[in-house]
Order: structure tokens, then C-alpha cells, then sequence
């Protein structure tokens, strides 16, 4: 009996915490202003992102690069997070999009 309740408590921790690990990365569309990787593959240690800006132009090119590369060596993009278990990124390259709409087009 105590194992049957033991095992329901459990099976209803576990599909709670599904609930809302999903319910918790539910895509809201744009998130104005703050990019995020939408892509990524690494050959050997070269790693290769696809970026969405998420903004309609990007004023400073260079400012926005250097936000990139601080938001990718502290980790912060929103739906991405990038493993050093292999030892860190030799090279980076990021394709850069305004929208996600754009990288079909």
C-alpha cells in the first residue's frame, strides 16, 4: 500500500515538473531587442551558430558583435546552452539574422 502511494506522490512530482519545465520554454515569438541562437553545430572544436538579433536593424555592428560574444563566453542566449566538456571553441562563427522569418528568405 505505502508503495503504491509512494509511487503515485512520485509519478505526479515528475509530471509537474515536465509540465513545467515545457510550459517554462514555450516560444512567445519575438523577445524585442534580445538575441538568441537558433542554430548551432561544431566541427571538431569550430563552432558555428545561427543568431537571431531580434530587432528590425542593428545601429552599432560592432557594439551588437561584441554583446554576441560576451553573451556566448558567459553563456546567457536564452534557448542555447554550450558545453566545454570538449574544451572551448578554437573558432566561432555566427550567421546573424534580424528575425527568425529571415533565415528562410
Amino acid at each position: 500500500m505505502k508503495k503504491k502511494i509512494i509511487a503515485l506522490i512520485s509519478g505526479a512530482v515528475i509530471l509537474i515538473i515536465a509540465a513545467g519545465s515545457i510550459y517554462g520554454k514555450s516560444e512567445s515569438g519575438h523577445k524585442e531587442g534580445e538575441p538568441d541562437v537558433v542554430g548551432t553545430f561544431s566541427v571538431n572544436r569550430d563552432e558555428n551558430i545561427t543568431v537571431v538579433a531580434n530587432r528590425g536593424h542593428i545601429e552599432d555592428r560592432e557594439a551588437f558583435a561584441r554583446e554576441l560574444l560576451q553573451m556566448y563566453k558567459d553563456d546567457s542566449f536564452y534557448s542555447t546552452k554550450f558545453s566545454t566538456d570538449r574544451g572551448y571553441a578554437t573558432s566561432l562563427d555566427m550567421n546573424i539574422y534580424l528575425w527568425k522569418e529571415d533565415i528562410t528568405e
